[in-house]
């Protein structure tokens, strides 16, 4: 397996600076905000909890405050077909590859637009738990709970 890059390869990163190991897919450009974007998605995640009265067991609520930053500046979400991510992940095998599927149909199933060109209303939850068993993730038991809370955040961002 090859070794992380050093943040030092980007230019606006202080000298030194580490991916975090918790992170590894993450632009190396974005780790001078990591920790940012972190605090930042756990006030949400927390915030959001109370809001609709749902309390994740504290390994979900870390895994969606981290899906969370790992995807703050995204604005393609939901830009490529999620069965033709799945198919390939599936002929893969690589368990990675099947979380980024899984996390993909999280994230577009928890966004409240658009829900009306989706196949069916429950097809990226469905989509998205297959993959997360497929990984033997502990997301697969949790995709409701987390869906609901990822979905407050957009609403409040949305009416505010």
């Amino acid at each position: 397996m090859a070794e992380r890059p050093n943040a030092t390869d980007c230019k606006s990163v202080k000298p030194g600076v580490q991916i975090p190991p918790c992170a590894p897919h993450i632009n190396i450009c974005m780790s001078k905000y990591w920790f940012d974007y972190v605090k930042s998605c756990y006030d949400l995640v927390i915030e959001s909890e109370g809001l609709i009265d749902v309390v994740l067991e504290h390994e979900i609520e870390a895994y969606v405050v981290h899906l969370m930053a790992n995807n703050f500046d995204r604005t393609d979400i939901g830009g490529q077909a999620v069965a033709i991510q799945m198919l390939t992940a599936v002929q893969s095998g690589r368990r990675q590859q099947l979380l980024g599927v899984a996390d993909e149909c999280l994230l577009i199933h928890s966004y409240p637009f658009k829900r009306s060109s989706w196949p069916s209303p429950s097809y990226y939850q469905d989509m998205g738990t297959t993959a997360y068993g497929l990984a033997g993730h502990i997301m697969e038991d949790h995709f409701v709970p987390a869906a609901r809370v990822i979905n407050a955040i957009f609403n409040r961002s949305i009416g505010s």
